[in-house]
C-alpha cells in the first residue's frame, strides 16, 4: 500500500504545480465559481465522433456509468444531457452518448458543487452536455479487429438523427462479431505441494451481439415528451478443452480430456418515457415511466475421457431466469440562480424474476442421475416505495450546502421451492457541503448513507461446471447498507490543466459475502459489518511548450478494506476489494498534420474472492497499448491502434479447505493464461 500512497502523492504534487495559474485565457473555454465552460472548439483537435469520446477529453473528469442500486433514481452516473439523466437503465450513460454525435454538442459545462438534480447527487464533479438545435445529423463507425489467433473481429455502429414529423428522433444501430482467443495452464498440487494434476488449457470464446436503441422528443401537454426504446439480444459461446497429465509435467502422452461447452442467450427490450414541465418560479415537474425485461438462458455440458477417447462421465447444467423491473418517478423541483433549490419526489418500483436450474450427470455406464439443488426452481418479487426531498442552499458566493433524505418501504417475497416473505425500510440521508477556495480550487465534503441493490439471482441456486462449484440460493437475502464519507478537492486551470482527487472511508453494514447456509449448503448471505476506503485521482496536464499538442492524463482508484471472516475468525479484505486501478494515457495532436497519436499503460489489477472453502486470488496483468490516427483519407477518422502490446497476463491462484476455511489445507490450483495483442482498425465519420 506504501508505493500506492506514494503514487498519489507524486501525482497530486505534479498536477497541483502545473495547475498553479487559475487563469482560463482561452475563447473556447469560460468558468465561474461553480461551472466551467467547454465549447465545441475545445474539442476540435481531438477529432471526436461522439459525444462519449467529447466525456472522455474532458479535463480531470472520469465517466461515472451509476452503480446497480435500487430504482431509477440511486444509479445516477455523472452526465447529464440537457440538464436530465437519459431515461435508459439497460443501455445507461454510456449508450445514450454513443447515440449523440460529436456535432450536435455545443458545449459541456463541468458542474462543481450542486449539479441542481437529484439524478446526479452525491456526483463532485458533474458533465452537462447541451445539444445545438441542428435538426438533421448522423455518425457510422466500422472496425476489424485481428486478435491473436488470426481470426478477424466486426463491429459496426450507426446514428441517425432527424426528425419525424413533429418528432426530433435519434436512432442507433450495432452490431458485432466477437471471438476472444485465451490459452493457458491449470496446474494442482495437494496439501503437500506434490503435483497431481497438469493440465493445458484452450479456452476460446465468441459472441454476437444486436443493439437497436432510439429516442424520440417533441412538445406535448404544455411541456417536453420522450420516449425511449431498446431491443438487444446476444448470443455467446465458450469452448474450453483441457489436456491432463497425472502428476507430472506435459508430453505427448494425455491421461484425461476435459471439455466444456457453454452457450448463453441473453435478450433485453425496455421502454420509458419521460414528460417534463416548466411552471411559474423557476419550477419544472418531471414524471418517468421505465419498464424493462430480460431472458437469460445458460446452457453448460462438460465430458471428460480417461483415458483418452474413453467416455468416463458428463455433466449438463441448464438455467433460465426471466426477469422484468417496472419504475414510476415523479419529481418537482425548483432550478435556476435561486438562493434555496428544493427539489421533492417519490418512485414506485416493480421487480420480479423466475429462474429455474437443473442439472444431470452420466457416469461411464450410462447412468444418468439428476442432481438434487436447494432453490433451484424460485419466484422473487419485490414491491418497493421511496420518498425523497432535496435541498440545495448557496449560502455566500463561496459556500453552498446540499442536504436531503429518502424513506424506503419494501416488500419482497420468494416462492417456489424455497419460500420467505420479509418487509424491508430504510432512511437514507445525505449532506454535502462545497467551499470555493479561489477561483478554480473547489473543496467538498460529504457524508450520506445508501442501500445496495439485491441481485435476484443470488435467491435461486447457481452453478460452475468450469470450477466444478454449486451455489445454494438464499431466500433470506437483503440489501447491504453503507455509510460513506468523503472529501475531495477538485483544481482545474487554464488550457485543459485540471485535478480531481478524492478520498473517502464507507462503514459497510450487512455485506453480502459467501457464507455457510443451513442445512449443508454455501451461497451469498448478509455477513456482518466492514469498512473500505481509499482515495481516487483524476488529473490532465497538457505538456505544451515542452511537447507540443501533447496531453498526459492519468486515472487511478486505490482502495484497501478490512472485514471479519465468521468462517475462519480471522481479518481479511472484502471479496474482490481489486486494487489499484490506474491508468496513465499520453496522446499528441499535431492537428496540422492532421493526425494524432498516443499510449497507455494499465497497471495490474488483483483482488481476492473468499467462498466458504476457498480462497481465489486473481490478477489481471499490466496492459500496454498505443494508436495512431488521421483525418486525411476521404475526410473520415482512421484509427489503427494496438491493444495488449506483448500480450496480457491473467494469473489465478485457487486455494482448497476442508471442510471449509476454518479447516485444514487441502491443496491447490494456479491457472496462468494469456491473450495477445489485439489489432484494431476503425474508421468513422459524421454526417
Amino acid at each position: 500500500m506504501r508505493v500506492n500512497i506514494i503514487f498519489v502523492i507524486t501525482i497530486f504534487t505534479w498536477a497541483a504545480s502545473l495547475c498553479s495559474s487559475y487563469a482560463i485565457g482561452q475563447t473556447e473555454v469560460t468558468s465561474n465559481t461553480n461551472k466551467q465552460t467547454y465549447k465545441s472548439d475545445y474539442f476540435e483537435r481531438f477529432n471526436p465522433q461522439t459525444a462519449r469520446d467529447l466525456i472522455d477529453r474532458l479535463p480531470g473528469f472520469t465517466l461515472q456509468l451509476g452503480n446497480a442500486r435500487r430504482g431509477f433514481g440511486e444509479t445516477a452516473g455523472n452526465v447529464l444531457v440537457n440538464g436530465a439523466r437519459p431515461s435508459s437503465k439497460a443501455g445507461g450513460v454510456e449508450e445514450a452518448l454513443g447515440r449523440i454525435p460529436a456535432n450536435r454538442v455545443q458545449q459541456i459545462d463541468v458542474i462543481r458543487g450542486g449539479a441542481g438534480t437529484s439524478e446526479a447527487a452525491g456526483q463532485s464533479v458533474v458533465a452537462n452536455i447541451i445539444l445545438s438545435a441542428s435538426p438533421s445529423s448522423g455518425r457510422w463507425e466500422g472496425r476489424l479487429q485481428h486478435p491473436a489467433d488470426g481470426r478477424i473481429n466486426a463491429f459496426v455502429d450507426f446514428t441517425l438523427v432527424r426528425p419525424l414529423r413533429t418528432w426530433q428522433t435519434s436512432t442507433q444501430i450495432e452490431g458485432s462479431i466477437d471471438r476472444r482467443p485465451l490459452d493457458g495452464t491449470r496446474v494442482s498440487r495437494d496439501e503437500n505441494g506434490h503435483l497431481t494434476v497438469f493440465q493445458r488449457e484452450k479456452r476460446p470464446s465468441a459472441s454476437n451481439t444486436l443493439t437497436v436503441s432510439s429516442e424520440a422528443q417533441r412538445p406535448a401537454f404544455s411541456g417536453e415528451l420522450r420516449l425511449t426504446s431498446r431491443l438487444s439480444r446476444r448470443f455467446g459461446t465458450v469452448d474450453t478443452e483441457r489436456q491432463a497429465f497425472l502428476a507430472r509435467r506435459p508430453d505427448e502422452t494425455v491421461d484425461e480430456l476435459f471439455q466444456l461447452n457453454l452457450d448463453q442467450r441473453l435478450w433485453n427490450a425496455e421502454f420509458g418515457f419521460d414528460w417534463t414541465r416548466g411552471v411559474e418560479n423557476d419550477w419544472s415537474i418531471k414524471i418517468l415511466s421505465l419498464s424493462s425485461y430480460n431472458d437469460r438462458t445458460d446452457d453448460q455440458m462438460t465430458t471428460t475421457e480417461s483415458p483418452l477417447n474413453t467416455f468416463s462421465s458428463g455433466s449438463v447444467f441448464e438455467r433460465q431466469q426471466r426477469s422484468f423491473e417496472s419504475v414510476f418517478r415523479s419529481t418537482m423541483a425548483r432550478r435556476g440562480e435561486h438562493r434555496l433549490r428544493p427539489e421533492i419526489g417519490a418512485e414506485v418500483t416493480y421487480n420480479r424474476l423466475d429462474s429455474s436450474l437443473s442439472s444431470q450427470t452420466e457416469d461411464s455406464s450410462g447412468v444418468i442421475t439428476n442432481v438434487a439443488i436447494p432453490a433451484a426452481d424460485v419466484l422473487v418479487e419485490e414491491l418497493r416505495s421511496e420518498v425523497f426531498a432535496h435541498l440545495i442552499c448557496t449560502a455566500t458566493k463561496r459556500l453552498t450546502m446540499e442536504t436531503g433524505i429518502a424513506g424506503e418501504l419494501s416488500a419482497i417475497s420468494v416462492s417456489g421451492d424455497a419460500e420467505n416473505k420479509q418487509t424491508l425500510a430504510f432512511a437514507k440521508p445525505f449532506a454535502a457541503i462545497i467551499y470555493n477556495m479561489q477561483p478554480g480550487v473547489q473543496m467538498r465534503i460529504d457524508g450520506r448513507r445508501r442501500v445496495g441493490q439485491l441481485s435476484f439471482a443470488d435467491f435461486a441456486a447457481s452453478a460452475s461446471a468450469a470450477d466444478d462449484r454449486l451455489l445454494a440460493g438464499n431466500p433470506a437475502l437483503g440489501p447491504d447498507q453503507t455509510t460513506r464519507g468523503s472529501v475531495s478537492l477538485d483544481l482545474r486551470g487554464g488550457t485543459g490543466r485540471a485535478l480531481n482527487i478524492e478520498f473517502f472511508h464507507e462503514w459497510q453494514d450487512d455485506i453480502l459475502e459467501q457464507s455457510l447456509l443451513p442445512p449443508d449448503g454455501s451461497g451469498l448471505a448478509n455477513a456482518g459489518s466492514a469498512r473500505l476506503w481509499g482515495v481516487t485521482v483524476d488529473t490532465s496536464l497538457p505538456l505544451t511548450p515542452l511537447i507540443p499538442g501533447g496531453l498526459m492524463e492519468v486515472e487511478a482508484d486505490i482502495r484497501d478494506s478490512s472485514f471479519d471472516d465468521p468462517i475462519t475468525g480471522d481479518r481479511r479484505q472484502i471479496s474482490n476489494t481489486d486494487s489499484p486501478s490506474i491508468l496513465v494515457e499520453f496522446r499528441q495532436d499535431l492537428n496540422q498534420r492532421r493526425m494524432a497519436w498516443g499510449v497507455s499503460y494499465r497497471a495490474a489489477l488483483s483482488g481476492t474472492f473468499f467462498f466458504t472453502d476457498e480462497e481465489s486470488f486473481n490478477r489481471d496483468g499490466e496492459r500496454w497499448s498505443a494508436f495512431a490516427e488521421t483525418t486525411r483519407f476521404f475526410g473520415a477518422k482512421t484509427t489503427l491502434e494496438l491493444s495488449g502490446i506483448g500480450s496480457q497476463n491473467f494469473l489465478r491462484e485457487r486455494r482448497f479447505f476442508d471442510p471449509d476455511r476454518g479447516g485444514v489445507f487441502a491443496g491447490s490450483e494456479r491457472i496462468e493464461t494469456n491473450r495477445g495483442m489485439f489489432v484494431n482498425l476503425t474508421v468513422s465519420g459524421q454526417f
